[in-house]
């Protein structure tokens, strides 16, 4: 890990931003920030602006680069720069490691900029008393976690309190103890409860795969060196790039089967399924970028095939990668191998039996026909074998696809959620199209 730098003087700050008044502004705000830190090259906290959340704010001292949730389109806005003169006054507190949304972006930038990012490196890599300080982090907020569910669980499923207010709370103290993961399972509970009437089997099933994680890290020296990998990616430690281009690379022909671009709370992730050709062996890469879709411009289009390099992140049931070596241009492709209903459940099967807190695989269903009746959505393949379509209500209704089929079976590639599928595009007529 490289040193610390020297904090900057204030000529040099100046220098970013030669209107004084833009400084003198910002030197005001510095009662507004809270949960500063610095790690290595990177500086982050909060700043409190006029609505009731406050600005993410991000400085990557190597750049210098900067990012903040906020509006403006000045760099540095007053946020970062107020950041930055109290780093230089030495009222921004060292960290052992990098705040969890600074990570995030800080990791993004160097992907796209092609150098090494100053995040932290996986337990295996990591500085050994950095990795101990933060598996000891981990499992203090683990077990309090486990207490909190047993007490949800002992007081009765009918007295919990659903609002996002109680769920947020448990959700915040995971990411103080460095288990980003967990935090976004907590988050998410809010709204799959209210929309659904067998909430209560929804919360317990929940309830039951966060307890089974907690006793997973428990024992984690007895598990698997890929399920460690497993449990660890669902709590939430990092993995660094680097350490992930080094795994053994998987060439094959890989066809560009879906894209999604999702924003939650101004951090846009962009996730691109992947399937080889002739093994019919599934990817997704992920990128992720803050405060604007800003991701990487070298990723073949939709439709597209090429023969590449895959490096897979470690896992019981891998699926995560990142595009390593390209051995030729992307080409377009006209057929697409898929599978029938029964052999997409086995497939799902097999990868829950690998990593029980899955939440999502793709599937690639052939000849089916999308249907709707009455509330409910289904594809139904030739046999008369339905499986529903998963329709979230922040999502609109499949009427897409159903054009798009006319009635007639269709190529659709999705994810087996618990709620059914999720479609993500259709293949008919030699073209994959995004539903």
């Amino acid at each position: 890990m490289t040193s610390p730098p020297q904090r900057w003087t204030k000529e040099q700050i100046t220098a970013l931003v030669p209107d004084p008044k833009a400084v003198a502004l910002a030197r005001r705000l510095g009662p507004s920030l809270s949960k500063t830190g610095h790690h290595a090259n990177a500086l982050w906290g909060l700043c409190q602006g006029s609505g009731l959340k406050p600005y993410q704010t991000i400085v990557d001292l190597s750049g210098p680069a900067f990012e903040c949730s906020c509006p403006s389109r000045k760099f540095p806005c007053k946020h970062a720069l107020s950041l930055l003169i109290s780093w230089s006054e030495d009222a921004v507190p060292e960290a052992d490691s990098i705040a969890d949304f600074a990570e995030v972006w800080i990791e993004s930038r160097a992907e796209r900029e092609g150098v090494k990012a100053q995040a932290p490196a996986s337990p295996k890599t990591a500085n050994p008393a950095t990795a101990e300080l933060r598996v000891k982090q981990v499992t203090i907020g683990l077990e309090e976690l486990d207490t909190w569910i047993a007490d949800q669980v002992r007081t009765g499923l009918a007295q919990t309190d659903r609002s996002y207010t109680a769920f947020e709370a448990a959700a915040a103290r995971m990411v103080d103890s460095k288990a980003p993961g967990i935090a976004s399972t907590l988050r998410r509970l809010p709204y799959a409860l209210a929309t659904r009437k067998d909430w209560p089997q929804r919360l317990l099933g929940e309830y039951a795969q966060l307890h089974l994680l907690v006793q997973a890290h428990r024992h984690l020296g007895e598990l698997s060196d890929p399920l460690q990998a497993t449990v660890r990616s669902h709590i939430g430690y990092p993995v660094a790039a680097d350490s992930v281009l080094a795994e053994r690379p998987v060439r094959g022909r890989w066809m560009v089967l879906g894209i999604k671009v999702t924003e939650e709370n101004s951090l846009f992730s962009r996730k691109v399924w992947l399937r080889e050709r002739e093994s019919n062996s599934w990817a997704v890469l992920l990128d992720f970028s803050h405060g604007t879709p800003n991701f990487p411009t070298d990723l073949p289009p939709l439709g597209s095939l090429i023969d590449a390099d895959l490096h897979y992140y470690p896992g019981a049931a891998s699926l995560r990668a990142k595009l390593g070596e390209r051995h030729s241009k992307p080409e377009p492709f006209t057929t697409l191998p898929a599978t029938g209903i029964e052999e997409a459940l086995d497939d799902y099967a097999a990868a829950i039996g690998r990593d029980p807190w899955l939440r999502s695989w793709p599937v690639c269903l052939k000849d089916v026909i999308p249907t709707f009746s009455g509330d409910e959505w289904h594809v139904i393949d030739h046999t008369g074998r339905a499986i529903a379509i998963s329709t979230p209500l922040d999502e609109p209704p499949p009427w897409t696809l159903l054009g798009f089929s006319g009635g007639y079976p269709v190529t659709i590639i999705g994810e087996w959620t618990n709620d059914g599928i999720r479609v993500i595009s259709a293949f008919s007529g030699g073209r994959v199209v995004v539903m």
